[in-house]
């Protein structure tokens, strides 16, 4: 006589390890993935901003000095850069705000400064901290006028 209970048995646990395989597995699987955003999210939040995100490109031709009247304050998209002309000199300071990344505006009154329409940070005309939750000032970019007056920006 057979013994049927023995085969079934053994059928049943080849079954359940092979189910027991796939959820570990699956489990671990879950929890590399979740790791992988932490670790991302993390250096994102710690300042690896530049190397995770997309941005202007290095150098970008912003326009000429004729763009850039003396004592106006001009936006230029293709840098995310704000470009101030105080009549002897250009400046230009990054439109990212260091808190998590909005694009700053100027304030009510022109030439006055720059305030972040996400949080509140604001910032004084020349980039610097005036209150938070921003905990730095606004990044100054290196800025160069070649010969035929095209003004470039270094983002």
């Amino acid at each position: 006589m057979p013994n049927y209970k023995n085969q079934q048995t053994a059928h049943t646990n080849s079954s359940s390890i092979n189910r027991r395989r796939f959820l570990t597995f699956l489990v671990h699987g879950g929890w590399l993935a979740a790791m992988g955003i932490f670790v991302y999210q993390m250096g994102k939040f710690m300042g690896a901003r530049d190397v995770l995100q997309t941005g202007p490109e290095p150098i970008v031709v912003a326009g000429t000095t004729n763009e850039f009247p003396p004592d106006s304050t001009v936006y230029v998209s293709d840098a995310q850069a704000w470009v101030h002309n105080d009549g002897r000199n250009l400046q230009a300071l990054s439109a990212i705000c260091p808190h998590l990344g909005c694009l700053v505006q100027q304030k009510e009154i022109p030439n006055t400064g720059y305030q972040c329409p996400c949080h509140g940070s604001r910032f004084g005309p020349h980039g610097e901290l005036e209150r938070g939750p921003a905990e730095r000032p606004l990044r100054p970019l290196d800025i160069q006028t070649t010969e035929n007056d095209t003004v470039l920006i270094r983002t």
